[in-house]
């Protein structure tokens, strides 16, 4: 492994198990959340500016109140309710395609699905996710950007710039019609099925990002993202069940860092499963942490069972996305037409 990637794998390990271990000891509300922005922080190539981190950090709190203000009145209505839900869903999806980025995708899909979701069950609650996820973002900022100065990242490459340049390609109403009608439908039945795991909402708005930057591969996008889903629920059920033989609290700190190690080498390495690694984190502390998480009445829920609703949604999702892929994919397919041509 090139030092470089030894030093990224370093940064990512220590900069996500500290937060994730500071979550622990002082139990603030949805310290899994924040310990996935950190991931998603120190995944990049270089440390997010400092401008565009207080831009997301403004964005994210604004976000949450509208969204719990306009969750609050339309509540009582349940079609406007679920109105604003489906339109909050595909105005996040036109923030995100319009040059937002990844992470800001995922904080507007926050805000559209977890928000009404918990305005149903308690305002109460609900008023401590508006504050404690943009809380959890800053605190995943602080941290990202502390390892990027502990440990510096090298300036970007030529091919890290064209394959980001190549990232931005796509046709954006294209895009907003796919993640709308693979995402839109979910979100629906979760509402009208009574269903309130936070954590499954969460996994839904990274999963749903994740597809879309990766187009236009269809089947083979669909199987690496379940292959990563079940690595990363895999790692976190054999967490889980050390910790049960380990209930001490350096168990879930020292396991945390040992996946991140390990799943951040592979995602460098020339491994098979190495395009899974980086999805296997989030999901393995989506799942794992959610099931030792002391936040909500869902605080005994066992490992299993977030495996379980974890596993549902990414295959409806999943499924959906090969479904949408067929009928209306990321680039239109000129090639069955240019061969009908020529043979006429």
């Amino acid at each position: 492994m090139r030092i470089e990637d030894r030093r990224s794998v370093l940064r990512l390990a220590i900069g996500v198990t500290g937060l994730f271990s500071l979550g622990l000891l002082l139990g603030w509300p949805l310290s899994v959340i924040g310990a996935v922005f950190a991931a998603l922080f120190l995944q990049a190539p270089n440390a997010l500016p400092l401008a565009a981190f207080g831009k997301l950090f403004v964005f994210s709190i604004g976000l949450m109140f509208v969204s719990f203000v306009l969750a609050s009145i339309t509540a009582p209505y349940p079609a406007v309710f679920l109105i604003l839900v489906a339109s909050a869903i595909i105005l996040s999806f036109v923030w995100s395609v319009s040059g937002a980025g990844v992470l800001p995708g995922v904080i507007a899909l926050m805000g559209a699905l977890m928000i009404p979701n918990l305005v149903l069950q308690s305002s109460d609650l609900a008023f401590v996710l508006v504050l404690w996820i943009p809380a959890n973002l800053f605190l995943a900022g602080f941290a990202s950007t502390l390892m990027f100065v502990l440990i510096p990242a090298a300036p970007p490459t030529n091919a890290q710039k064209k394959a980001a340049a190549a990232a931005q390609d796509f046709d954006p109403y294209r895009r907003i019609v796919r993640m709308s009608l693979v995402t839109v439908p979910f979100a629906l039945v979760f509402f009208l099925s009574g269903a309130s795991a936070l954590l499954v909402l969460f996994f839904v708005a990274l999963l749903s990002q994740q597809l879309a930057a990766l187009p236009a591969a269809g089947k083979a996008v669909a199987k690496a993202m379940l292959t990563a889903n079940l690595l990363g629920a895999a790692v976190s059920i054999v967490c889980y069940e050390i910790n049960v033989i380990a209930p001490v609290i350096m168990t879930p700190i020292l396991l945390c860092f040992f996946f991140c190690l390990s799943l951040g080498a592979l995602g460098k390495s020339q491994n098979l499963f190495a395009s899974a690694a980086g999805s296997a984190i989030t999901t393995a502390l989506v799942v794992y942490g959610g099931s030792i998480a002391p936040f909500s009445d869902d605080a005994d829920v066992k490992s299993i069972t977030r495996v379980l609703q974890v596993a549902s949604a990414s295959i409806f999702v999943i499924v959906a996305y090969v479904v949408v892929d067929e009928f209306w994919p990321e680039r239109k397919r000129r090639s069955s037409r240019l061969k009908s041509k020529s043979t006429t």
